[in-house]
């Protein structure tokens, strides 16, 4: 196996690792939904609570299921859990031109585009090996 087929094995690994991560997450929002729901039901002495109110709550809770793109443009904090790494370290790494450049949205406002996180991270994979 060449290189590039290493490279392009891993990108696909670390895509897939990306999306059971998101799994991951909107179960757990789902438990915390239903345990929600289930408090709400218990307040109301256990009668059929109201539509509208665990409606209210699902959608409050909800996030968007729409498939990711490397042109995302994702905040500080899914760039924090991506990498593992501390903001500190984000922005030192940064400074070094050891990380990926952020891109100023507004006055008081960055975002990173989501393949250039992929692939510093895919790069920190393959320069172990």
């Amino acid at each position: 196996m060449n290189s590039k087929d290493k490279k392009a094995i891993v990108m696909l690994l670390d895509n897939i690792e990306l999306r059971s991560k998101h799994t991951i997450a909107e179960l757990q929002l789902l438990v915390r939904q239903i345990d929600s729901i289930k408090e709400l039901i218990h307040r109301n002495d256990v009668q059929q609570p109201n539509y509208e109110q665990i409606k209210e709550l699902v959608q409050n809770e909800t996030p968007s299921l729409r498939p990711t793109s490397p042109n995302d443009l994702i905040r500080r904090e899914e760039v924090i859990n991506m990498t593992g790494l501390s903001r500190s370290t984000i922005y030192t790494l940064m400074k070094n031109s050891e990380f990926p450049l952020s891109i100023k949205l507004s006055e008081r406002s960055v975002a990173w585009r989501r393949g250039d996180i992929q692939d510093w991270i895919s790069n920190k994979i393959t320069s172990k090996n």
